[in-house]
């Protein structure tokens, strides 16, 4: 990187005062203010907030006051801000009066219930530009929901007692469940916090305490109160009353900025990761933005059943244990990667968040999609050897494809015109694709422009609030100093054509060999035959074109498809011409996913992909990252129908000579898919011979080598179809009792290993696995051997698993959904959790915190594993029945439902001539090996 000037300290980068900033904002949104917004014109400057916890009483009651300093820019008799669930009396109870002088009572209190609103009314209207202070004295009780104010238990392993600890979780408008305030992003607020709670406890918030004193009344109560806070959004506070521990590692590398991690006692060891990584992060991030970071603390606590992942509250990220814990000895690379993910991500929510932050909930996916992505080059810098960059990035962009070729998929930019569609906006789909979207942008700009874009836009927006379009405008203006989009092409409405609408395109390639020229179009890409028949629309994306070729470079996106106008937008073909490749050449475009859409091209070019993949000497000749493409292109052509199975399980066949963890990392959604439907079927032995002899050259190099960075799949795969030599080793070491502490297996390895030996083995080495299981302290151990256990085809052993899961205090909520999958995956398992799941609903939504889309994502493997219309009908009727008054439940289960019918369509249309095809290949295999003899 260049040389550039000094950093500005995160706090000190302001171009104008905040109240001007948001003035100009607030006439800005007069016109798409909704209902269930409050009032523009007035303007919260500062809030003193003190709160009285007994969280050892029954009910748990909380109280307080809030005090509110706030400018009003019209006369006005009505304040109006925002509370939900909270008891606010009258008469001393509520004041309001000049600040400095003697506040006066209220003339009335509305509440409505329906708005979370409460409207205080004056006896006199309020003079514009003075500023007043709202005094609100409140009571409540904790939730048990995971939201708000809440409160929650866990078990401590070191005294076997149930311990409370109170929480906060304000995103995206539950700060109004703690105490009255004005609960919108778009006001940023300094706030000055103060905690009462029992003192065998502590209190933590966003900023450091300032001092802790006796209460006055109450003898075994303290006072924790903190220093007051930059301005930030209500959505971004945070306190805590715990029993939590910090353990001795508290990061020295800044000596202006503590970083510890709080934990529940036992648990400490699992944090020190999670800790030890803030410091390089931001030292990473300070350098990537050229602006300081000014924050004087981090706390990051560990909250047991937290219902989200993690959350950057300032100065206090929040996370579920599952994020941040990691233990060396039982936790997997993908559980540290997992780690060093999530606290990445809150790190660069710092910049892109809280120092520059949304104007509303519809753009949600903004803020989240800049540490989704730029999240990846930190865990990057931290652990070169991981690849992490490579692995991420091709991982999400096949996770975005999958999720985005059905009929009902998310939007990215998803309109929240009030309050009550909030949750609409939040989609992990949707921050997935934006993400990828990002990357797109980023290749497309070039790593100079992009850097200057970031930088610019962070400055340009510094403590105040910004949109999508703002970030658009901030990089046209670097691109347009080189030109690099080309004439006619801008980025806004590059942007806007992958934002609102749903989908992605399907390009076909039909090239002209004698002229060097290749006809290029697009479609929109459906997973399903029948949508693309019963399709209308024909929607249009901005794409652009990057290809190789045997002979030449990778050549960058520099051509482009567009959209017409003249009849509405409309796709229109582009022809390319001079192309480097010859009439022996293979043509491949999307050079390592440069942009989200999949490609199908003519025979002969197919052919030539063929021929290269085929030959042990040459398939490298194309880079692993594009063979993991055209593997999954494959895959989703041939279930779609526009690829017949004897030319795609042709081309597949080269996977027995394929040695890249990331292609074979590709192949196992699209096998599991396939199997899901297949294994319940009577010819499943047909497939099942197909896919041992795919892996059986792979399994014997694992048995002789073992250096294989895919060793982890293969032997999943070879086990999972049961080939013989897989089966004896996972019996061999498991009745050794050498699996637990097998240096050469890795914690998902020893995993497979157990399953296997669980599901071939005997009663004695189920119950053995099972005293394994109970005997364990470790939650990342249990969940990975309850997920072994449900491998069993023991019905009455996979129904104590199903206990164990949802009705078990131990089992970590996040991991309990991965048991959950495996046991319905087990052919003799899908209809006992079938079984399960109906007669338990009510105490699954509860487990769920009652959120439907984690209720979605349970259920989700019962869908994706059905095979027959009887099922699909089961489905239907049962969720309309018990879910139907979950909000937003009727679009997830339009999705729900969607992979179901697709598994039945497939079934009865493709399953067959798939079979054909692998019966095809299995006698010509046989024909080869009596040639060899």
């Amino acid at each position: 990187m260049s040389k550039q000037t000094p950093r500005k300290p995160i706090f000190e980068v302001m171009l104008l005062s905040h109240l001007a900033i948001l003035t100009a904002w607030l006439s800005l949104l007069e016109g798409r203010t909704a209902v269930a917004r409050l009032p523009r014109w007035l303007v919260p400057l500062r809030y003193r907030v003190d709160i009285l916890t007994r969280i050892n009483q029954p009910y748990q009651p909380f109280g307080g006051v809030v005090a509110i300093d706030f400018r009003s820019e019209k006369a006005t008799k009505v304040l109006a801000l925002n509370a939900r669930g909270l008891e606010i009396g009258m008469g001393k109870s509520v004041t309001v009066g000049p600040k400095g002088e003697e506040a006066a009572k209220v003339n009335r209190l509305e509440m409505n219930d329906k708005l979370s609103r409460v409207t205080v009314h004056l006896k006199s209207a309020l003079k514009v530009n003075v500023t007043y202070v709202l005094k609100m004295t409140f009571t409540s009780v904790l939730r048990h929901d995971n939201t708000g104010f809440y409160s929650n238990t866990y078990m401590d392993d070191n005294t076997t007692l149930a311990q409370w600890f109170a929480a906060t979780q304000f995103e995206p408008h539950y700060a109004r469940d703690a105490f009255p305030c004005f609960d919108d992003p778009i006001f940023r607020t300094p706030f000055a916090i103060n905690l009462a709670h029992p003192n065998q406890y502590r209190a933590l918030s966003n900023m450091p305490v300032k001092r802790t004193i006796r209460h006055a009344r109450l003898s075994d109560f303290v006072w924790t109160q903190f220093q007051e806070s930059p301005p930030m959004q209500t959505y971004l506070v945070a306190f805590a009353i715990v029993k939590f521990e910090k353990a001795g590692f508290v990061s020295r590398e800044r000596p202006n900025c503590t970083i510890s991690t709080w934990a529940r006692p036992d648990a400490l060891r699992q944090t020190e990761f999670a800790n030890l990584v803030v410091a390089p992060l931001l030292a990473f991030y300070e350098k990537l933005f050229d602006i300081a970071f000014r924050q004087p603390k981090i706390d990051q606590l560990a909250l047991p059943n937290f219902a989200f992942s993690a959350r950057e509250c300032q100065g206090m990220p929040t996370f579920g244990e599952e994020a941040i814990m990691y233990d060396s000895e039982r936790s997997s690379m993908g559980d540290q990667q997992g780690v060093a993910r999530s606290v990445a991500k809150t790190v660069v929510h710092q910049w892109f968040g809280n120092l520059v932050s949304i104007v509303w909930w519809d753009e949600l996916w903004l803020k989240n999609a800049f540490a989704l992505y730029l999240s990846r080059f930190g865990v990057e810098a931290l652990r070169p050897e991981w690849d992490y960059q490579e692995r991420h990035a091709l991982r999400l962009y096949l996770t975005v494809l999958e999720h985005d070729a059905h009929v009902n998929t998310d939007l990215v930019a998803s309109p929240v015109a009030d309050e009550s569609q909030i949750w609409a906006a939040y989609s992990e789909n949707a921050e997935s694709k934006a993400t990828v979207l990002f990357e797109m942008l980023h290749r497309i700009l070039g790593e100079e422009a992009w850097l200057k874009g970031l930088r610019r836009f962070l400055v340009l927006h510094a403590n105040s609030s910004a949109t999508s379009a703002d970030f658009w405008e901030v990089l046209q203006l670097h691109v347009d100093r080189d030109g690099r989009l080309g004439k006619g092409l801008n980025i806004s409405r590059t942007m806007e054509s992958w934002l609102h609408q749903p989908g992605y395109p399907l390009l076909t390639v039909t090239r002209d060999y004698h002229f060097r020229s290749a006809l290029v179009d697009q479609r929109r890409f459906f997973i399903s035959p029948l949508a693309r028949q019963r399709s209308e629309s024909n929607p249009c994306w901005w794409v652009p074109l990057s290809f190789t070729c045997p002979e030449c470079p990778d050549v960058p996106p520099s051509r482009w498809l567009t959209c017409s106008f003249l009849q509405g937008r409309r796709p229109k073909t582009v022809v390319l011409e001079k192309l480097p490749a010859g009439v022996n050449d293979w043509l491949l475009f999307n050079v390592r996913h440069s942009a989200p859409f999949r490609v199908n091209y003519d025979l002969r070019n197919w052919q030539l992909l063929n021929a290269t993949l085929s030959d042990p000497k040459k398939f490298k000749t194309i880079h692993r990252v594009n063979r993991a493409q055209l593997v999954d292109d494959v895959f989703n052509l041939a279930w779609s129908g526009i690829m017949d199975y004897p030319m795609a399980l042709g081309i597949l066949s080269y996977l027995s000579h394929e040695d890249e963890f990331v292609v074979w990392e590709a192949t196992q959604p699209n096998f599991e898919r396939i199997n899901n439907v297949a294994k319940r079927n009577h010819n499943y032995r047909v497939y099942k011979t197909y896919m041992r002899m795919l892996v059986e050259r792979q399994f014997t190099q694992l048995l002789s080598s073992g250096n294989m960075t895919h060793r982890r799949v293969i032997l999943r795969l070879a086990c999972e179809y049961e080939l013989p030599a897989c089966v004896s080793l996972a019996r061999r070491e498991f009745a050794k009792g050498s699996a637990m502490k097998a240096s050469w297996m890795t914690v998902r390895e020893r995993e497979t290993v157990f399953c296997t030996a669980v599901k071939f083995g005997t009663e004695d080495d189920r119950d053995e696995l099972e005293k394994m299981y109970q005997r364990s302290n470790s939650a990342a151990e249990q969940e990975w051997l309850l997920t072994a256990l449900a491998c069993s085809r023991n019905p009455f052993g996979l129904e104590r698993v199903l206990r164990w899961t949802f009705e078990d205090d131990g089992i970590r909520k996040h991991n309990a959904k991965r048991t959950f999958k495996a046991l319905v995956y087990n052919p003799v398992g899908y209809s006992l959790a079938k079984q399960y799941v109906s007669e338990n609903m009510q105490h699954i939504r509860d487990y769920c915190s009652n959120s439907t889309s984690q209720v979605v994502r349970l259920l989700r493997p019962l869908l994706e594993g059905l095979s027959t219309q009887k099922e699909l009908e089961f489905f239907r009727t049962f969720f309309k029945e018990f879910l139907g008054d979950m909000t937003g439940i009727d679009r997830l289960i339009k999705v729900l439902l969607e992979r179901g019918n697709d598994n039945v369509h497939w079934q009865r249309t493709k399953y067959r001539p798939m079979l054909n095809a692998i019966q095809d290949i299995i006698f010509w295999r046989k024909e080869q090996d009596l040639k060899t003899q």
